[in-house]
């Protein structure tokens, strides 16, 4: 016995580097050709028996199935798998049926019925199952036909062996080997697959505990890092802040200053506040990262009308009509901090970048609330965005134009800001005829 089931070492399917999706495929293959292989020595085994007894007709139908197996064996070694077990499955149905047709039932060939249905299903990949179950059909006809006809569906053809004992032992034989490799290889791909399994459950589960230890070493390092950059933000502003007193000192000195030097303050202060700024888009990155959304009841028209105010004195902000048409009348829960940083980053950009050389320029702000939606639009009439650099308007420390003088932060906060509070934040532009920023945000119904 162990002979039969070394007899997969004649195969050269067999590959040890083998990973495991290829693995039941390989088995599978290496199986067949067993299957073949020993079956070939059992036919030839039976053959030499007949012709002692006799019966060359009968020998000749061992021969063929002999020859119908080698034939499978050879095109299965060479990768024909799915033609090679179709033609030995198929092959050997019909000839079992007639071997079983011309000798007695003693003999019992019908037993090896039993392992050629059970390797239908074995040997034959489960997405081509059909052709599984039509072989299990075609047994169990060929099986009903005998019995119905007394295992005579030819007529009365009986050739009686010497001794049919023997026959009955040796077919019952080759039926225990075949399904006996059969169940082992269910066996070792069960096997197989259930230490697959744990090995993939144990590694997960290294992995999930490698993965859990250093989101938590990084959530440490992003939160002391968060703090160290708020902490040295603020720490930075105290000296721009004396800086920026000295410079408004000077200024109101009351000793008339040269020309020259009242314009180097002039850039001085231009230049503080524009480093004053940056740190400022700092800590409201830094603090957009750390600090929760805290939603309050406030009311909008107002928190426009204080935006609107913050922005009239910037630069050109004299030349440009803000306009503004809200239509709420109900308080609105919201992030106070959270959108009043948005507006006014949109408001500020709408004024700073219009086109001064048309006649009127406008910023025109509106908001109305969609079922449960806030949606706000600030609209300018500048000279638009250019078509190439519209992808890159949100990324961080991008600036559009030679004239922006900011961090380019200012975008990427407000979209950061906006997705914090489950909202959005989109632009539509028209080259020559300015651009719209919207402001989409779910509100809790009233």
């Amino acid at each position: 016995m162990k002979f039969f089931f070394q007899a997969s070492k004649l195969s050269k399917l067999i590959n040890d580097d083998s990973d495991h999706i290829n693995y039941l495929e390989q088995k599978r293959n290496v199986l067949f050709s067993q299957f073949c292989f020993m079956a070939t020595i059992f036919a030839l085994i039976q053959a030499s028996f007949d012709l002692y007894d006799g019966f060359p007709m009968v020998m000749a139908i061992d021969i063929l199935i002999a020859i119908i197996l080698i034939a499978g064996y050879f095109l299965n070694e060479n990768r024909k798998h799915k033609t090679a077990r179709l033609l030995v499955l198929l092959a050997s149905n019909f000839l079992l049926f007639s071997f079983a047709a011309v000798v007695p039932k003693e003999v019992g060939i019908y037993l090896l019925f039993y392992p050629l249905v059970a390797f239908s299903f074995i040997a034959i990949e489960f997405k081509y199952r059909r052709h599984s179950y039509v072989l299990a059909l075609l047994a169990i006809v060929l099986n009903i036909i005998l019995l119905y006809t007394n295992f005579q569906p030819f007529g009365t053809i009986n050739l009686q062996p010497t001794d049919p004992s023997i026959s009955f032992a040796i077919n019952l034989l080759i039926s225990i080997v075949l399904l006996s490799l059969g169940i082992d290889f269910l066996l070792k791909i069960n096997n197989t697959a259930e230490n697959k399994l744990l090995d993939n459950q144990k590694h997960t589960e290294k992995l999930a505990a490698e993965i859990n230890e250093k989101n938590l070493s990084l959530e440490k390092t992003n939160e002391e890092l968060d703090r160290f950059v708020y902490s040295t933000s603020h720490d930075l502003r105290a000296p721009l802040a004396s800086i920026l007193g000295l410079i408004n000192l000077t200024e109101l000195e009351e000793e008339p200053i040269p020309e020259e030097v009242a314009r180097y303050l002039q850039m001085m202060k231009e230049r503080v506040n524009s480093l004053d700024d940056f740190i400022q888009d700092i800590i409201d990155y830094s603090r957009n990262s750390r600090v929760e959304v805290v939603l309050k009841k406030l009311n909008f028209n107002k928190l426009i009308d204080n935006v609107i105010d913050h922005n009239r004195y910037l630069e050109n902000a004299q030349q440009v009509e803000i306009r503004s048409n809200i239509n709420i009348n109900r308080p609105l829960e919201l992030d106070r901090s959270r959108i009043s940083r948005v507006l006014n980053n949109l408001v500020s950009n709408a004024v700073k970048y219009n086109d001064m050389s048309k006649e009127n320029p406008t910023v025109d702000i509106n908001a109305h609330l969609d079922d449960n939606t806030l949606i706000v639009t600030v609209s300018d009439s500048g000279k638009g965005i250019r078509d190439e650099i519209k992808d890159k308007v949100f990324n961080m420390f991008y600036r559009g134009t030679d004239q922006s003088t900011g961090s380019g932060l200012g975008l990427y906060i407000a979209r950061e800001m906006m997705q914090k509070m489950d909202g959005d934040l989109k632009f539509s532009s028209v080259a020559g005829k300015g651009t719209t920023f919207t402001v989409t945000l779910p509100i809790k119904p009233a």
